[in-house]
């Protein structure tokens, strides 16, 4: 029993702990992201020697390092993506009026690098391993890789329920690249190939003539590949799964008013007018303003996915953001500072003129100029 109980409860357990990691350091900021990241290197680097040692060994405890160390290396590599250091070179919003192979050009674009970092650290998981009787790190590599691969490919195409709630406020963008249907023609392949290839685990995990080394690592497999199968499924059911890690997104709240809260007149005026922001100490002499007036109303959404790519770093290195704009739901204030960015509904009383103001060091006020022109409704 403990050949199957225990690495079936490992994996699950495993499997919901790193992932509630990731989401948490990923959202504490940028400033704590190279500490995050340093950290998961010198993981990583154990993990591949651990990989490199057991590659000989046949033993129940083996299969559970090679298959720990590979989890390792993924996360980084998750990191790596979500804190925004591997992604791609394009990090703004789909083209609208882009479709079939222009728009995957657009979409790959946005994560060519991620996908390059994945298929190096997976070579360099068959060279450490090669010639080795112990490939349980390097199928559980693979595994990973080809079934995000998958949900992937479902999201682009379009499936019901796309978590984009997992997402980092710097990569909101991402989520213009998604599609919401019903089915997309993908998917039944998908599912049935992993389903099938999860039942060929379960039967070489049960074999009569598996050793124990082969049972663990087999089963370690096994449930891995059903919580990608059920991964898949929870695209079309309406079943969310946020709250297995709500622990994990406490970190990726935003702090400030609510979209409901009203402030007051006097906030507002200065709001709507934008007072100059107060001067800069010392530290920050090197800082310099820039504003511009919003004539037209602007869409939510397509303000927050700007709001987002400044924080990501699209415009360079932009401090602090602040602004008032009309919508269609009435006038939104929006804020960026500290790595974070909030839009909230406001209440004015006069009818002013919507402007924005941002200060930085170096960033590109063209284009910032040209992304807010670009949200209007």
């Amino acid at each position: 029993m403990s050949e199957i109980g225990l690495p079936l409860l490992l994996a699950i357990f495993v499997w919901w702990l790193s992932t509630g990691v990731i989401l948490y350091l990923d959202g504490l900021g940028r400033r704590s992201f190279r500490w995050s990241m340093m950290g998961a290197s010198a993981l990583s680097a154990v993990a591949l020697w651990g990989l490199y040692v057991t590659s000989t060994w046949e033993t129940p405890s083996a299969a559970y390092i090679a298959f720990l160390c590979a989890l390792m290396i993924w996360g980084w590599n998750e990191m790596a993506f979500l804190m925004g250091y591997l992604s791609g070179p394009r990090r703004i919003a789909a083209d609208p009026a882009a479709v079939g192979f222009k728009r995957f050009k657009q979409a790959s674009q946005t994560i060519i690098e991620h996908e390059l970092a994945i298929v190096a650290s997976g070579v360099l998981i068959g060279l450490l391993t090669w010639g080795g009787t112990n490939q349980f790190g390097l199928w559980t590599f693979a595994i990973l890789w080809s079934m995000r691969m998958s949900t992937k490919i479902n999201i682009f195409l379009g499936a019901p329920n796309i978590p984009d709630e997992f997402l980092p406020a710097h990569f909101k963008y991402l989520s213009t690249y998604f599609r919401r249907r019903s089915m997309n023609g993908f998917f039944p392949f998908a599912i049935t190939g992993a389903t099938l290839f999860t039942a060929f685990l379960v039967h070489m995990a049960f074999s009569v003539q598996a050793s124990s080394f082969e049972r663990v690592g087999y089963m370690l497999l096994t449930t891995l590949m059903a919580l990608a199968v059920l991964e898949h499924w929870l695209l079309y059911v309406p079943i969310s799964a946020t709250k297995l890690w709500s622990w994990g997104l406490s970190s990726h709240k935003l702090s400030g008013r609510t979209a409901q809260d009203e402030a007051s007149p006097a906030e507002m005026h200065a709001v709507a007018s934008h007072v100059d922001m107060q001067k800069p100490a010392t530290h920050e002499a090197s800082l310099t303003s820039w504003s511009v007036d919003i004539s037209r109303p602007c869409d939510p959404r397509e303000l927050r996915l700007v709001l987002d790519a400044v924080v990501g770093g699209l415009f360079g290195q932009v401090e602090r953001v602040d602004g008032a704009a009309r919508s269609s739901e009435g006038w939104l204030r929006f804020a960026v500072a500290d790595g974070r960015a909030t839009l909230d509904k406001i209440k004015i009383l006069e009818d002013r003129q919507g402007r924005v103001t941002a200060v930085g060091r170096a960033f590109d006020r063209e284009r910032l100029g040209a992304a807010f022109a670009a949200c209007a409704a």
